[in-house]
């Protein structure tokens, strides 16, 4: 950036004269005053001004139309209606030693009833700035606010920052309670294996046995494994319901308390993300089914659910100047107040200059304008036709 030239442009005969005729004491206040001068002058153009300039060209191009098959009702303030779980859906993920995710959980509550949704971790879900990914793949290309924005722009659940559990810490949550009984839907093998590991039906299981049940591959497909996890939840929040085993959980792994918290509840609603696989054998891909998911949303977290007006508008985002991950920091904005962000991408050879929020029909606008406040800086547009990419 060509720094502007903000002072006068002094003559050398006018300086030399007022040097000349300035007391010694003078000329050192005016020398420090000047470098001062100067010190500020350089901080405002290396520190200040980048900083405006990147937000000032911060190229969001927002077209959407609000869809009648997306049904949500409340806007993010109903997050104050759980407090039982902080002021939001917990967000639980387990990370192994490979960086990925291999269990998601979402647990919620209303009134005297908790909620617990599963989400599949084969999944592929749209990633801001990254595109299509699974959603196993999240912790291991952004950090816990991209899962975050990821799980709440897939579910439009106003789930709240993630709790990321290891090998050590799920072990750890797990021991207080166990031994504990867990019925089996079926016998369970594991990938790796030749034969069952475990026999169908009700049986006693350490907590190192559990803590395999839950996050390790098995024979089938991953919604099976979740059949399988919905038993072991089920089997430790029985005994979670201990008050003495549950204070000991919470003692020894603080983040379990949301499980502890619904398991404490009158009763506790499972469910599966609802998906149809997409993939081949032996490389698992599973797609989000549409139609099924705003019901089961409206089931599990009729409070916390995200939206505008009782929709979700769809978004893309166009990142106009090239930095790195632009796109995931303005959606971070906007998907908590409802948007549902659809495609990322950038702006053919950059070098938009303002922020846009485009609208297509002037009933967007109210929701174009909320949007525009929530990235703080640029203009809203109402463009003559959609460009049907967003809508």
């Amino acid at each position: 950036m060509t720094e502007p030239d903000t002072e006068p442009d002094v003559g050398p005969d006018v300086e030399q004269a007022s040097t000349q005729n300035a007391p010694s004491t003078g000329r050192r206040q005016a020398g420090r005053e000047r470098r001062a001068r100067e010190r500020e002058r350089r901080r405002f153009w290396l520190i200040v001004m980048p900083l405006i300039a990147i937000a000032l060209c911060i190229a969001v191009a927002i077209g959407f139309v609000l869809r009648g098959s997306s049904e949500t009702t409340n806007d993010v303030g109903s997050k104050s209606r759980l407090p039982a779980l902080a002021t939001e859906p917990a967000l639980i993920a387990h990370v192994g030693a490979s960086s990925e995710a291999d269990l998601i959980l979402v647990l919620g509550r209303s009134g005297d009833s908790g909620s617990i949704l599963m989400l599949p971790a084969s999944t592929q879900v749209e990633v801001p700035s990254l595109g299509i990914q699974t959603l196993a793949q999240v912790p291991s290309v952004g950090d816990d606010a991209l899962l975050q924005t990821t799980v709440q722009n897939l579910t439009g659940v106003n789930a709240g920052a993630p709790s990321i559990v290891d090998d050590a810490t799920l072990l750890a949550a797990i021991t207080p309670a166990a031994p504990f009984d867990v019925d089996l839907r079926s016998a369970v093998r594991f990938a790796a294996d030749t034969r069952d590991a475990f026999p169908g039906g009700l049986q006693r299981l350490t907590a190192a046995e559990i803590a395999r049940l839950m996050t390790e591959a098995q024979v089938g497909s991953e919604v099976d494994r979740l059949v399988t996890v919905q038993a072991v939840l089920e089997g430790w929040m029985k005994s979670l319901k201990n008050p003495e085993v549950a204070r000991a959980t919470i003692a020894a792994v603080p983040i379990a308390s949301p499980i502890s918290r619904v398991a404490g509840l009158n009763q506790a609603s499972f469910d599966t993300l609802p998906v149809d696989s997409i993939g081949t054998s032996g490389d698992e891909r599973l797609s989000v089914r549409s139609s099924a998911l705003p019901g089961v949303v409206k089931r599990l977290f009729p409070d916390a659910r995200l939206g505008i007006g009782g929709k979700r508008p769809r978004i893309e985002i166009l990142n106009g100047v090239g930095t790195v991950g632009l796109a995931q920091a303005v959606a971070r904005l906007v998907v908590p107040i409802g948007g549902d962000v659809r495609l990322s991408g950038n702006v053919p050879h950059f070098g938009v200059t303002e922020t846009q929020v485009i609208y297509y029909r002037d009933a967007d606008r109210r929701a174009a304008e909320k949007f525009l406040k929530a990235v703080g800086v640029g203009s809203l547009r109402r463009a003559d036709r959609a460009i049907g990419i967003a809508d």
